[in-house]
């Protein structure tokens, strides 16, 4: 128990009677099923809406590459950030959504002015993957709260 102020609180995650992994998980779910929610809306409107013609298949094969580095480079960044703290996690989960966001945005621009793949397939491929890493984020967060 944690006081503030005289009055005394306990983290939602050590409620009288769990185990500390069933509050992890009681917490985490809303994040987690809210990430699965936009993967499962992105892959139907990215099949619905990109032809897997030449160009569309390069961007959903680049999106999904970059998507999977974002995924491995993110979780090892973000792990090292937790071990010095939430402050340091915090400012790190801030500066890695603007890199992507450069990243992105910068790709999709080239994209659309090359001609060389089709940026909707890059971006919802990608995005596939961000929010992927983004139910991975909530999880290591609640986990370093225990």
């Amino acid at each position: 128990m944690l006081r503030a102020g005289g009055v005394g609180f306990r983290s939602p995650c050590h409620r009288s009677g769990e185990t500390a992994q069933q509050g992890a998980t009681h917490t985490a779910t809303p994040g987690l099923i809210l990430a699965g929610a936009f993967v499962v809306v992105l892959v139907v409107v990215l099949v619905a809406s990109v032809e897997l013609d030449e160009d569309g298949a390069r961007g959903a094969v680049i999106g999904a590459g970059l998507g999977l580095v974002n995924l491995g480079l993110g979780g090892l960044v973000m792990r090292r950030a937790l071990r010095r703290g939430m402050k340091q996690a915090l400012t790190t989960l801030a500066a890695g959504m603007i890199a992507r966001l450069v990243v992105v945005a910068g790709l999709m621009v080239l994209f659309q002015r090359t001609g060389v793949v089709d940026p909707a397939a890059f971006a919802l491929t990608f995005l596939v993957f961000f929010f992927v890493y983004l139910g991975l984020e909530v999880l290591l967060v609640e986990r370093s709260l225990d």
